[in-house]
């Protein structure tokens, strides 16, 4: 299979990585500040009132969930393209914009110089490629979040897989090969096989036994309840908890069902 250029257009649609600054940025602030426990804090502080959060641990879980973007757009050049580039957290500039009133992060690159993957057959290189990714740039984030959160790092991890899931399908879709569609959603499949190592926990993040339930909106189809809480009923958002949330019981899954529904019927009478 002949390997891609960079679609940089998909990476900023899709991704929100992009090569220039956002204009409209309401703050900015360099990746590898987040080696830094006490700046950490204060983008946690900023960003919890972005997002209407009661304390400093919703901050760190959106996030955290903020960094599913990358990992797609990492896995997307893993898998199918003939360059990469550098996104190691030196090169990472984070910027949040508010698109549609939602503070989005954005991933600005550095230096953009496209660089080749090493040499040999692809499954030789391609764990160790995107393993990298995730111990020398995403795992100092996620453990610095979690220590001025104080939130266990593994409910930090557990907001990725299902949206990195989501972002892979989506990308997917824009491509035009299926022989690329299917290498792509095949290879991100196979990060459930990776070693736990990576991500300096006991066990891989990915490596999660799916508990499906129904979906509120399509009668007969089923969606997978989140690995962990998101914390979003500790917004002031009014949304309360996920209908996903692996935290409600039978019972009350059934009533965010009809709350939804409700909700649903309201929107469409406006």
């Amino acid at each position: 299979m002949d390997r891609l250029a960079i679609d940089y257009s998909l990476l900023e649609q899709q991704c929100y990585v992009v090569r220039e600054p956002r204009d409209q940025a309401i703050y900015t602030i360099e990746g590898k500040a987040f080696l830094d426990r006490n700046r950490t804090e204060r983008f946690l502080t900023m960003y919890q009132s972005e997002i209407k959060g009661l304390d400093i641990q919703v901050a760190a879980t959106y996030f955290a969930a903020s960094w599913r973007v990358l990992c797609a757009a990492v896995q997307y050049m893993v898998s199918l393209t003939s360059p990469r580039l550098n996104l190691h957290l030196e090169n990472l500039t984070l910027q949040v914009v508010r698109v549609n009133e939602f503070p989005m992060i954005f991933f600005v690159l550095g230096e953009d110089s496209e660089i080749a993957w090493p040499g040999g057959k692809a499954g030789e290189w391609q764990e160790q490629q995107l393993g990298s990714f995730y111990k020398e740039t995403l795992r100092p984030v996620m453990e610095s979040a979690a220590e001025v959160s104080k939130l266990p790092v593994t409910q930090l991890w557990g907001q990725l897989p299902l949206g990195i899931a989501y972002y892979i399908k989506q990308m997917a879709n824009k491509l035009d090969s299926a022989e690329h569609r299917a290498k792509l959603q095949a290879d991100h499949e196979s990060v459930k096989e990776m070693s736990a190592e990576w991500f300096g926990i006991k066990r891989n993040p990915f490596a999660i036994k799916q508990v499906l339930v129904d979906h509120p909106y399509s009668p007969g189809e089923k969606m997978p309840l989140k690995p962990t809480c998101c914390l979003a009923y500790r917004t002031s958002t009014g949304l309360g908890y996920c209908y996903s949330c692996p935290k409600l019981t039978k019972q009350q899954r059934e009533e965010k069902r009809m709350e939804l529904l409700h909700r649903q019927a309201q929107s469409s009478k406006t």
